[in-house]
């Protein structure tokens, strides 16, 4: 019998598919981490208070305002002064995906008394009825 001699070529191609494999899994780390990441950002002293209350059992819109009075609701920021008519439609339109929802302000203990007003006035005029002020449990 006579054999056929086959071409016994070296590939020298790379094979793309582990790679890419690992690079999706590395983008979805990434796309679930980054808002963990920015939210923790967000640098906020609480006001403390002696006995600590349980908040309502209701869908949340949590709204934070820092020291220096920059808004963030759900990570993206708002200068009341220039965006407020913004954030208020942006609070609206949360407003109505869910069913009766509470307002909790997260607000700096060294932000001006002002921001906090406009906030909860902006609530108000949306027709979120259930505000909770955030607060810290005092450790004595």
């Amino acid at each position: 019998m006579k054999r056929r001699q086959r071409n016994s070529k070296l590939i020298s191609e790379i094979n793309i598919a582990p790679f890419t494999d690992v690079i999706l899994v590395l983008l979805i780390i990434f796309m679930v981490t980054t808002p963990l990441i920015y939210r923790s950002s967000i640098r906020i002293a609480l006001p403390q208070v002696a006995h600590n209350q349980q908040p309502l059992q209701t869908k949340d819109i949590n709204v934070s305002i820092t020291s220096a009075g920059d808004v963030y609701l759900d990570d993206e920021r708002y200068n009341l002064r220039l965006d407020l008519e913004i954030f208020k439609f942006r609070l609206k339109r949360m407003m109505k995906d869910y069913h009766d929802p509470a307002l909790i302000v997260n607000g700096d203990r060294n932000v001006k008394y002002d921001y906090v007003v406009q906030v909860i006035d902006a609530a108000s005029n949306v027709g979120i009825k259930h505000l909770v002020l955030a607060t810290e449990f005092k450790r004595q």
